[in-house]
Formats: C-alpha cells, sequence, structure tokens
C-alpha cells in the first residue's frame, strides 16, 4: 500500500508577520503593567482641594488703633470704627471682646488710658460689660509705639498658607501638579464664601412664594404671559 508523506505546513509570511506583532504587543503590555504597579505616583495626590483644603474654624478678628503719647480722647473717627465693629462682633462673634493693651512700649501710660476709653466705648455702642476682658501683651521694646488692639473669635473658612515649595517647582517626568498649584484660588474662595457654613453643608431650599405661584397659573389659564411685569419691562427695553 502507498503512504502519503505528510510534509510540515509552512505559513504565509501574512501570518508569521500578525503572530510578530502580537508577540509584541503582548510584551509592551507587561512591561506597562509592571511599571505601573510599582509607580508610587497617586493620581488622588494631584487634586489641589485635598492639597489646600478649606478649613472651617474660630479664627481672632483684630481692630488695631494707633495710640500717641497723649490722653485718651476718642476721636469721632474711631467712635465710628468701633461701632462698625461691634455691629461685625454681634452677627459673626463668638465668645467676649478682648481689649489688648501693651505693656513695655513708650506708650504704655497712654494705652492703658486709652483701654478704658475704648471700654466706655463699647459700652455706648451695645456690649455688656460683662462681654469686655482687658488683657496685655508684651512688647519688650520701649522705644516702639505699639497699637492699642481690640479682638473677638469668629467663624471663618481658611486655608494653610500658600508659598510651599517642597520640589522647587521643577520638571516632573510624571507630569504632575506642582505643591503650590490652586492654593490662591482656594484662599480667594474662602474669603469670598460670606456665610462658612456653606462648605459644611448646603442650605436649604427656601419655601415657594404662594402669592407668585398663584398668579403664574392664573395667567397660564388665561392665556397670558406668566412672566412678571419687572421682566417684560427688561425684555421691552433689550435688557
Amino acid at each position: 500500500m502507498a503512504t502519503a508523506k505528510l510534509e510540515p505546513r509552512r505559513g504565509s509570511p501574512r501570518a508569521l508577520l500578525g503572530g510578530a506583532a502580537l508577540a509584541l504587543l503582548a510584551t509592551l503590555a507587561g512591561g506597562c503593567s509592571s511599571t505601573v504597579g510599582t509607580s508610587n505616583f497617586n493620581p488622588a495626590e494631584q487634586d489641589y482641594r485635598l492639597r489646600h483644603p478649606i478649613l472651617i474654624s474660630e479664627e481672632p478678628e483684630v481692630l488695631d488703633m494707633r495710640v500717641g503719647m497723649n490722653g485718651p480722647a476718642l476721636s469721632r473717627e474711631i467712635e465710628m470704627a468701633i461701632r462698625d465693629y461691634v455691629g461685625e462682633y454681634r452677627a459673626d462673634g463668638t465668645g467676649s471682646i478682648t481689649i489688648q493693651a501693651p505693656t513695655g512700649s513708650a506708650n504704655e501710660v497712654a494705652a492703658a488710658q486709652t483701654g478704658r476709653a475704648v471700654h466706655y466705648a463699647l459700652v455706648r455702642a451695645g456690649v455688656p460689660r460683662n462681654r469686655i476682658q482687658v488683657a496685655p501683651y508684651e512688647v519688650g521694646d520701649h522705644a516702639e509705639m505699639a497699637a492699642l488692639r481690640l479682638s473677638y473669635l469668629r467663624v471663618k473658612a481658611v486655608v494653610p498658607n500658600c508659598g510651599i515649595w517642597p520640589d522647587g517647582g521643577t520638571a516632573d517626568y510624571r507630569n504632575a501638579e506642582y505643591h503650590n498649584f490652586g492654593c490662591s484660588s482656594q484662599h480667594n474662595l474662602a474669603a469670598m464664601v460670606s456665610n462658612p457654613a456653606d462648605f459644611v453643608r448646603p442650605r436649604p431650599m427656601t419655601p415657594a412664594d404662594g402669592n407668585r405661584r398663584a398668579d403664574v397659573i392664573s395667567k397660564y389659564r388665561r392665556g397670558e404671559d406668566p412672566k412678571s411685569n419687572i421682566m417684560l419691562i427688561d425684555s421691552a427695553l433689550g435688557g
């Protein structure tokens, strides 16, 4: 009986090239995966809101008043400034108002006298006497003209100090953000928000205006434009 001789099948050049390309891609993919696995790069560290978080804390609100070497009289402008300061204290302040008089300065005696006058001015502005405290602060330079200081604590939105460059701002092969990136915008946002509690949770929705709702529905039923008169006038003027 005749037997057929089986010869090994030779692949086409195109198939050989395709297999080689697949092997090369597998090698590259393996290399990439091993590089990512051993990298210490954390994408979460590139979020400027995590590097420079907005914090809610009690910070002093300070009013400095320059004091000369003479009597304790307060000018009308200083009285008005103290009244404005007390208004802010009533709105946002916590605790007491503290009068800080310098000691060890050239104007120590005059500052103490002015401090008593400021105490009376605070009472006239409506601050209860039991909410006023007096505390000296040491200057240590008998040639310095130190300020008389008022302070109280208020809740503020603050951001840790900017200008920190741990890596010197040099180029990074990871194309990562430099450490100080976003710090100024966080500072500005914290300063612009009037109520720091808005960073903690949103305010509840205000109740709907029942009269306005009824007016809009009645106009809709009559086939009229439900806009208010102010909006219609603004549209007519091209606003």
